[in-house]
């Protein structure tokens, strides 16, 4: 099997249909079917069940996706590996609100002081496919976990504290108890220590009206006034400071996330892992 096969199994994994794989590849819809054939071949096992109007993946299909993810990651990062345009290059993984409010200043710097280094960081994956994965496959350098996992392989080292609170562009709000149950409220999922603190604050299977994953978008509907949720303070603070959000107070004291830098422990002293921590100003040592 090779990257064709791979890409050409995800296609159709996704579209549940072999025309539509054949044009998102810009190939030929028998290119397609041959490359299914061969990689069926390949594994020794059906992929896809396929008639004429239905397609769907069989359970050793299932079963294969994941690792037909991770080895096209491999590829593409073993591509980075051995490219002679940079002498270094990190991976880093993490969730789309660190790099955007966090991080992302100092990644720009990071790449004008080190014009040989080229740097790729990942966001909005499933946290735990950061680490059981990527992470332990080598293909990303260092991860960045809010709440990750004890692991016999992996290192950690605290990079931040947040306070996650709650916030709304009505100043009026300040004084009302909030309503989670409210059609205005939005929900966000901002770890486990915040999932589990929450879980305390609602009724048992609540379930919010409004639900989002994307903190930037989170923070647009925040600002139009069109929803009242939580954020950590560390985005929160310039729009309080300017009065475009206002926060509200709650009965119990708000919850602290942390955020970790994860690497494999065997790999501390590679050079590709202590650039990433310097690039997060973490300490190298």
């Amino acid at each position: 099997m090779d990257q064709f096969h791979l890409e050409a199994f995800i296609a159709v994994y996704q579209t549940l249909n072999f025309t539509t794989a054949a044009k998102h590849l810009h190939i030929s819809q028998s290119a397609v079917t041959a490359r299914i054939r061969a990689l069926e071949q390949a594994v020794g096992k059906r992929l896809f069940d396929r008639d004429n109007r239905t397609v769907r993946p069989t359970r050793s299909g299932i079963a294969f996706l994941p690792y037909a993810e991770r080895m096209l990651q491999l590829i593409q990062e073993s591509k980075l590996s051995l490219s002679e345009q940079f002498r270094e290059h990190i991976v880093v993984s993490g969730p789309g609100s660190v790099w955007h409010y966090r991080y992302l200043n100092r990644i720009i710097d990071f790449r004008v002081k080190n014009p040989h280094v080229a740097v790729k960081f990942l966001s909005y994956l499933d946290p735990s496919y950061m680490i059981r994965d990527l992470l332990l496959d080598g293909s990303v350098s260092l991860a960045i976990k809010l709440d990750p996992p004890d692991h016999p392989g992996i290192s950690k080292r605290l990079l931040f504290e947040d306070e996650i609170i709650l916030v709304s562009a009505d100043g009026s709000t300040e004084l009302l108890e909030p309503d989670f149950s409210s059609p205005t409220y939005c929900h966000i999922d901002w770890g486990k220590t915040f999932a589990e603190w929450f879980t305390s604050l609602v009724e048992p299977g609540f379930i919010s009206a409004l639900q989002t994953d994307h903190s930037s978008i989170m923070l647009t509907m925040l600002l139009s006034n069109s929803v009242f949720g939580f954020l950590p303070k560390s985005i929160a603070d310039p729009y309080l400071q300017s009065n475009r959000l206002y926060r509200i107070p709650l009965p119990v004291e708000s919850p602290l996330i942390k955020g970790y830098a994860c690497y494999l422990t065997e790999k501390h002293k590679q050079l590709h892992v202590q650039m990433a921590l310097e690039l997060l100003g973490a300490d190298a040592t």
